[in-house]
């Protein structure tokens, strides 16, 4: 089975963030789980579908961490 993976690129607009909010989210590890091949950094779909789950809120007042 071939899982799908997202460039930095197709993750910040599939979310609607800057390539650079992933990178610090990478740098002190807030952001999904990724694959690092050589210079690529590639994130795959059930990792983003993770982080997703995790950042669900019920109301404004839940104080979650990444």
């Amino acid at each position: 089975m071939t899982d799908i993976l997202f460039t930095p690129d197709a993750l910040s607009a599939r979310w609607g963030i800057a390539t650079q909010t992933l990178s610090q989210w990478r740098w002190s590890s807030k952001g999904p789980k990724y694959l690092k091949m050589g210079k690529r950094i590639l994130y795959p779909l059930k990792e983003v579908e993770a982080f997703e789950t995790k950042m669900l809120r019920l109301n404004t007042t839940e104080v979650k961490a990444y």
